[in-house]
């Protein structure tokens, strides 16, 4: 029992969550040194009240959302 509640504790005391973020519509696309096309799509952090902006590299295309980890 004292393990499930530590360990619940722990995981309550985190302080990253998952969130999801939205394609801002920029990509730029470019290819890998063995040839392959990726795209690098920039994503903004829903559910903040800061603009937080970042890029991901996808093979195919840029998905509208993503999930993302904020600390």
């Amino acid at each position: 029992m004292k393990t499930i509640l530590l360990a619940v504790c722990l995981f309550a005391s985190s302080s990253a969550f998952a969130t999801t973020a939205f394609w801002t519509g920029n990509k730029e696309q470019f290819k890998t040194e063995t040839g392959q096309t990726m795209w690098n799509c920039e994503y903004r952090l829903g559910g903040t009240q800061q603009m937080i902006l970042f890029w991901r590299i996808f093979p195919n295309s840029c998905p509208s959302e993503v999930d993302s980890e904020v600390e």
